[in-house]
């Protein structure tokens, strides 16, 4: 007779789990100055769902209103569905694809 360890609980973080990046102190000023462009995304060195998370995080709405009255350009209305949002910026809940 062995003594064997009971098994540890396995956490799962598998794959299911990924660490956001977080947003940079600058990005305000980087995205009053440079819009959501692909310059953004090469300066910050990063994709699309991560510029967009941080434009959520650092106010949506009224930061594209910051830089709608910066540029002169008129704003354009925030299209994206509010599943597609809650996706972007990892409020999935639950199984299957945006619940």
């Amino acid at each position: 007779m062995t003594d064997a360890r009971p098994p540890r609980p396995r956490r799962s973080d598998t794959g299911l789990e990924r660490p956001t990046r977080p947003c940079p102190h600058d990005f305000r000023e980087r995205f009053l100055e440079l819009g959501q462009t692909k310059e953004i995304e090469e300066h910050y060195r990063t994709n699309w769902r991560c510029i967009t998370r941080w434009i959520e995080e650092c106010g949506g709405d009224e930061l594209r209103a910051a830089r709608s009255q910066a540029t002169g350009c008129p704003l354009r209305p925030h299209r994206r569905s509010d599943k597609a949002r809650r996706y972007v910026l990892g409020l999935r809940s639950g199984r299957g694809f945006l619940k």
